[in-house]
């Protein structure tokens, strides 16, 4: 995705600029204080799976993914990053029994919490379905956890919908 202006409204008239581009190295911070924020509340809703920590997004990793030749790390920029998304781009395994399919795969999408509500989040997630259609990718995929349930009415409002369960018993 090519760096990208879009002007939209918000609330009261005042018009914003909105900036969106590929992470570098040095957005590890603005990327980390989002990660964090949907962090904290993945950890409130599943203390059986996350536990918090000073350091929730390792920056070897997320270097890791800037070098990456299969990921792309993208921001959505105000003042500052409103908004990340970690994308992964996968092939399907060539085995005769399956068909080849190019998916883009969203590991990670927040919204800074003192932007959410206004439209942000959509109008970034639809420069990310626009960068997977140019990519030829057969689809966009993500998994959202079933407690979430506001983030799986924004994901329906985005023309998601349901592929497949994962589903668990505690032992």
């Amino acid at each position: 995705m090519d760096v990208k202006m879009v002007s939209i409204r918000y609330q009261g008239g005042r018009k914003v600029e909105l900036h969106i581009r590929e992470a570098v190295k040095n957005d590890y911070e603005a990327v980390h204080r989002i990660q964090k924020q949907v962090h904290e509340m993945h950890t409130m809703e599943r203390p059986d799976h996350y536990k918090m920590a000073d350091i929730t997004l390792d920056k070897n990793y997320f270097n890791n993914l800037i070098d990456g030749e299969s990921t792309k790390v993208f921001l959505l920029e105000e003042d500052q990053t409103v908004a990340y998304t970690i994308l992964t781009i996968k092939n399907t395994e060539k085995r005769p029994i399956l068909v080849h399919r190019k998916v883009i795969y969203m590991d990670d999408f927040g919204v800074d919490i003192n932007y959410r509500g206004r439209g942000l989040g959509k109008l970034f997630f639809e420069k990310i379905v626009e960068f997977a259609q140019k990519e030829k990718a057969d689809s966009l995929e993500l998994s959202v956890w079933e407690f979430n349930e506001g983030a799986i009415k924004f994901y329906e409002s985005m023309n998601l919908r349901t592929k497949s369960r994962r589903m668990e018993i505690d032992l």
